[in-house]
């Protein structure tokens, strides 16, 4: 996959962003009608996951390049990338796969709340396929995964971990099973590089 490369001011958050994940008010009805919800609209891209051949040249090259730095892992199927200036989990994280390619982009959001609002206006919108409601264990993140028109995703994301500049992170290699701590199965091609089967 092609990068771009540039000179920028820090983007990526400086402290842990906010979820508001509140109680309801006694003797109220705290749940507002549909017809009057406000449109989910995510305060900013949290991460992207590619496909990558390598995993281990992908850590090498982001990490000299780029100066990132390891979170977690599992084996040789997937990792996960942090900035040494602050970040959250992961920026960046890449599964194994035959050829490169998109995953999912993450995008942030303030609640479980959010989520679950954001899922639904996709689905009206036709686009009901995907994976969630559920929580990560590498990251900590609520999740709701929508399936695109092109066969990747896109997460909507909320209260994930955040790794501080000063943090001696000690990252660790995982059991396969760590993808998430509750939620539904996911789909059985939820992990397949969707993008390379249509290259073919």
């Amino acid at each position: 996959m092609l990068i771009e490369l540039r000179v920028a001011e820090k983007t990526s958050p400086s402290s842990k962003s906010s979820a508001d994940n509140h109680s309801g008010l006694p003797g109220v009805a705290n749940a507002p009608k549909r017809s009057t919800v406000q449109v989910v609209r995510p305060r900013r891209m949290a991460h992207v996951l590619c496909f990558t051949v390598n995993i281990q040249e992908a850590i090498n090259f982001y990490s000299r390049v780029l100066g990132l730095r390891m979170s977690d892992r599992s084996g040789d199927a997937v990792c996960f990338m942090h900035g040494i200036h602050g970040s959250d989990h992961h920026l960046l994280a890449f599964a194994k796969s035959n050829a490169p390619g998109l995953h999912h982009s993450s995008w942030d959001v303030g609640s479980i709340e959010e989520i679950g609002l954001g899922a639904m206006q996709m689905t009206d919108r036709g686009f009901s396929k995907g994976w969630g409601l559920g929580r990560h264990i590498l990251g900590s993140n609520y999740f709701h995964y929508v399936r695109d028109p092109w066969g990747s995703h896109c997460e909507y994301s909320s209260d994930i971990d955040y790794i501080p500049a000063d943090c001696d992170w000690k990252d660790a290699d995982h059991a396969p099973e760590v993808s998430y701590i509750w939620g539904p199965e996911p789909p059985a091609d939820f992990f397949a590089d969707n993008c390379e089967a249509e290259k073919v």
